[in-house]
């Protein structure tokens, strides 16, 4: 139970595919971020998440400095799993806290205890698709794969939060925002996640 909830702590697996692509935040990083706006991406284009928030505004909301954005993208993922059909593109935007971005690695807790905030944005085929991204929450409660049963949030068309993080669906687009803290303050986590959520969901 123990390997099953740090493992669900820190992603959610949709059949194959990480909600939050939390193994990138493991590994070196990926593209540089593209400087298209968000606004200027249409429907189907490969979405770029580092658009979607600036640092300042992660470090506002978070109460800390953070590191500059780091895009991490899987690209497109379709065909990965029963939640992701054919034409599919997952974007991920990382920024750690400032203060930890050196020190000892604790090898039982995500990112090795070091706080850290991560944005995963996707593009769906249809609106039908991005509501199964939601759904998938709700069913990985079922199988306990993670602790806590989503419960709706005003935000987007479709929101919830998941107990590590906020899922959003506005149209064929979708994403999840969650912020680590590393000591169990949830609620703290929440607030944190929803009001960089609802900035999300306006640029989306």
């Amino acid at each position: 139970m123990t390997a099953k909830v740090l493992s669900a702590a820190a992603v959610v697996a949709l059949a194959g595919i990480a909600v939050f692509s939390y193994s990138h935040a493991r590994g070196p990083g990926g593209a540089e971020p593209a400087v298209q706006t968000a606004a200027a991406a249409a429907d189907g284009t490969p979405i770029n998440a580092c658009t979607l928030l600036t640092d300042a505004e992660v470090s506002a909301a978070v109460g800390a400095t953070v590191t500059p954005a780091e895009r991490r993208d899987d690209g497109f993922v379709g065909g990965q799993g029963k939640y992701a059909p054919e034409g599919t593109y997952s974007s991920t935007c990382f920024w750690q806290f400032h203060a930890d971005a050196t020190g000892k690695n604790d090898p039982t807790l995500p990112m090795g205890g070091k706080r850290f905030a991560i944005l995963n944005a996707m593009v769906w085929p249809t609106e039908k698709d991005a509501s199964g991204f939601l759904q998938s929450f709700r069913d990985a409660f079922k199988e306990e794969i993670i602790p806590s049963n989503p419960v709706t949030i005003d935000i987007g068309e479709e929101g919830l939060w998941w107990g590590d993080g906020t899922a959003v669906r506005k149209g064929k687009k979708s994403f999840g925002m969650s912020v680590f803290l590393q000591n169990g303050d949830k609620e703290s986590q929440r607030k944190m996640e929803e009001t960089l959520a609802r900035k999300i969901e306006k640029r989306i």
